[in-house]
Order: C-alpha cells, then sequence, then structure tokens
C-alpha cells in the first residue's frame, strides 16, 4: 500500500493541476504538490482537516460562500456525478484565486460515493505572469512590497494603452481602488500586518483581472486598475466582482480573522482623454469614501457613447 501511495504521489505531483481528495464529511485525504502552489498551503496544513475549516472558502462571483451554501463537493456526492463550476479558492496569504474545479465523486462497487476528487486550475498563468514580473522588476517598474506596478511602471504602460487606444480604437476601463480605514488596521495590529493586507489586495487585483490588464500600487493604500473593455455592462461587472472578492478576501493571524473593504471609483476612456478620465475615477472614489465606504462609485454610464 505504501507503495502505491508514494506511486500515486509521484504521478499527480507531476500535473499542472490541484488536485485533493475527500471522504463524505469532506476531510481532506490526500494533497498534491500544485495544490501547494496554487493555494500557498502544504499537505502538512491541510490532511486531515475540512475543505471548509478555514482552508480553502470558495465562493462565487457574487460573493457567495459555497462551502455554506451550494458547495460543488456536496452537490457531486450527493447527485453521484461530476461538477465543473468557476470559483474563487482562498489562498494561504487571504487573497482569492479565480479556479475552474471539477468534482468528481469516487463510487465502490456497490455504487455508493465515498468521497470526492476535486482538480483546479487556476484561470490565469501565474508562471507567465511571474516571468513578465522579473522582466518588470529589472526595469525597476515594480513596487517591491506588493509585487504589482510601482508609479514608475504605471506611467510607462499608461502610455503605451494611450497608444493602443488610439491606433487600435481600444476602449478601457479605469477605476481607483482605496482600502477603507487603513490607518486603522496600522493601528491596531501593526505595521507587519499592514504590509499584509496590503499584498492580499494586490495579489486579489492581478489574480482577477485579465493578462494585459494593469494594476498598480498608485499611492499608499491606493490602487489604479486599467482593464480592456468591449461594453458598459462589462465594466459594471469588472468593478463589482473586484469589491466582492476583496471583501471577501481574509487574513487569519494567532486565530483572528482580518478582513478589509475597498471604495472603489471608475470611468471609461476612449482614447487620448486616460489622464481626464483616472481624475475623474480617482474622484468617484472620494464619492464612495464620502458616501461610507464599501461601494462602488461609477461615471453615469449612459452618457459614455461607446
Amino acid at each position: 500500500m505504501m507503495v502505491f501511495d508514494d506511486l500515486l504521489q509521484s504521478v499527480t505531483d507531476k500535473i499542472s493541476d490541484g488536485l485533493y481528495v475527500i471522504d463524505p464529511e469532506r476531510k481532506i485525504l490526500y494533497w498534491n504538490k500544485s495544490a501547494e502552489i496554487i493555494t500557498g498551503y502544504l499537505k502538512d496544513e491541510v490532511i486531515g482537516f475540512h475543505c471548509y475549516d478555514n482552508i480553502l472558502r470558495h465562493i462565487d462571483e457574487n460573493g457567495r460562500e459555497l462551502c455554506k451554501e451550494v458547495c460543488p463537493v456536496v452537490h457531486a456526492i450527493e447527485n453521484n456525478r461530476s461538477v465543473e463550476e468557476k470559483v474563487f479558492l482562498h489562498h494561504k496569504d487571504g487573497h482569492r484565486v479565480p479556479v475552474l474545479v471539477k468534482v468528481i465523486p469516487i463510487i465502490d462497487k456497490n455504487n455508493i460515493t465515498i468521497g470526492a476528487i476535486e482538480l483546479f486550475t487556476e484561470l490565469i498563468d501565474s508562471r507567465t505572469l511571474k516571468k513578465e514580473l522579473e522582466t518588470l522588476r529589472s526595469l525597476a517598474f515594480i513596487d517591491e512590497l506588493t509585487g504589482v506596478l510601482n508609479r514608475r511602471g504605471f506611467e510607462y504602460f499608461l502610455g503605451e494603452k494611450k497608444r493602443e487606444s488610439e491606433r487600435f480604437k481600444k476602449i478601457f476601463g479605469v477605476l481607483f481602488v482605496d482600502i477603507d480605514d487603513f490607518k486603522l488596521i496600522n493601528d491596531t495590529y501593526g505595521h507587519k500586518m499592514g504590509d499584509k493586507v496590503l499584498k492580499m489586495v494586490a495579489e486579489t487585483l492581478k489574480s482577477n483581472l485579465k493578462i494585459n490588464d494593469i494594476v498598480a500600487r498608485y499611492g499608499g493604500d491606493e490602487f489604479v486598475v486599467i482593464s480592456e473593455i468591449t461594453d458598459r455592462d462589462e465594466f459594471k461587472s469588472l468593478a463589482n466582482r473586484i469589491s466582492i472578492v476583496i471583501n471577501s478576501s481574509f487574513i487569519e493571524e494567532n486565530g483572528k480573522i482580518i478582513r478589509v473593504s475597498v471604495s472603489i471609483g471608475g470611468a471609461i476612456s476612449k482614447g487620448k482623454d486616460l489622464e481626464m478620465v483616472l481624475e475623474k475615477a480617482d474622484n468617484l472614489m472620494y464619492v464612495s469614501k464620502a458616501k461610507g465606504k464599501n461601494r462602488v462609485t461609477l461615471e453615469d454610464l449612459n452618457q459614455v457613447p461607446l
């Protein structure tokens, strides 16, 4: 049996998908190498625990905690059939990672479901992102704390986006994202926790944007996003999704759960007006702050001809 277990580990550690095995009570029995890489959790930290024990805590794009409501694993086990779904899992560092999960029930010779296998694939190729990150770091374009673009990098790529828009008539959605009550987090938990929160928000933004989108740390606790869009609904969906996934991200430390919310302002650019749109989005972020924080304020999109 030990030889078989070693062989299984050797084979599954070579696949790029995360893979874990659970029993009918959702206790984790097996965890492969890619699961460690994608989630940040080592197998010794999860085997023997349940998948809902502040580990993966899948949510959907509306922020529903699937472990508590419509868990794909439960659905697969109860209905004795495979289930496939896009979800956002919880990384050990706190941020949310979009993945496509496939749950396959395990059935014994008596046709009784005795557990399930879950495979999950990152929807953004982190290996490609890491290569690009190293290139940008060599150009001093990266904020070393958060791993996203710094102001210098942002100004460079802002020029690139302007040229793209003018040449190819691309439309961009611009979002300013500011962490609510960040000073209070620093004062309450210390600057190390503040740094962790900044990293969590940055990673959540990076993980939930398209490969050619821009995310930069614009100020101390303020980030800016520039994303190519096709229509108003896509822009609204992007802004709301960012708000939801950051709200549902959390850091667990010494038995405490630390969560944050963000205030977002957004506007649409159609080319040469990117700087003006940046200012508009920044002002709308302050409107979100003034209205009570933890909200999204977009320009009147009906007034934007696309």
